[in-house]
């Protein structure tokens, strides 16, 4: 496993964004661990996160010029992005994110930011993937307003499980889009590295709990 991944399973624990216990889902579904973006809501652990982000850009899109961020949770995850790429490649990243209510009077429009141009490469950024309709919307509306295509879309953390109808939300995202899913890591790789590690003098996820979560990704895992 790559070091930044390491480091962001840690870093993970740490924010308390990734929790272990006993949680219901808003599928309705029990979970034993449960991941909550809003926990990102300082200065430093924005600009944290954006630096996990910047890592798995250039992994997996190392020629993205362009990083877009749906609206709302979307807007701060693509400025801590662009600010991180921009810094660790050391070159201008722009960013840009989509109003709800399209603007008539000032600036109008339904873009904010720099908007893209036939020759950008340009990523998505989320914090996860769900059903897949409010991002498989926003490449239709950016391929529609602006004629360019996404090299990729990355989130998170990728929770590996069926959709409400049984599927695999990604796949059918990606089927739909031709465009490529990447996450920061996934909960496997969360598991793997954090089984029965002290995290600042303390296990957070023991045998008992990796137990859990390997029965629970065997009933809705879909990778």
């Amino acid at each position: 496993m790559q070091s930044y991944k390491k480091e962001f399973a840690e870093f993970l624990v740490r924010a308390e964004a990734l929790q272990f216990g006993e949680f219901t889902l808003k599928s309705g579904r029990n979970s034993p661990y449960f991941f909550n973006s809003s926990k990102f809501n300082t200065g430093p652990l924005i600009e944290e996160l954006g630096r996990y982000y910047a890592s798995a850009i250039e992994e997996n899109a190392p020629n993205c010029s362009l990083i877009f961020g749906p609206a709302y949770k979307g807007i701060p995850l693509c400025v801590s992005a662009a600010t991180a790429l921009s810094s660790s490649l050391n070159q201008n990243i722009g960013y840009f994110f989509n109003r709800k209510e399209k603007k008539t009077h000032g600036d109008q429009g339904s873009l904010v930011g720099q908007l893209p141009l036939a020759k950008d490469s340009v990523v998505m950024v989320d914090d996860v993937f769900t059903d897949g309709l409010t991002k498989i919307e926003s490449v239709a509306m950016i391929r529609e307003l602006c004629g360019v295509k996404f090299t990729g879309v990355l989130v998170v953390l990728d929770r590996m499980e069926k959709n409400s109808l049984g599927r695999d939300a990604i796949a059918d995202f990606e089927q739909i889009t031709g465009v490529p899913v990447w996450s920061i890591i996934t909960i496997r790789e969360v598991c793997d590295y954090l089984k029965n590690r002290e995290i600042d003098g303390h296990v957070v996820l023991d045998e008992d709990i990796f137990l859990k979560i390997e029965h629970y990704l065997e009933e809705h895992s879909v990778r």
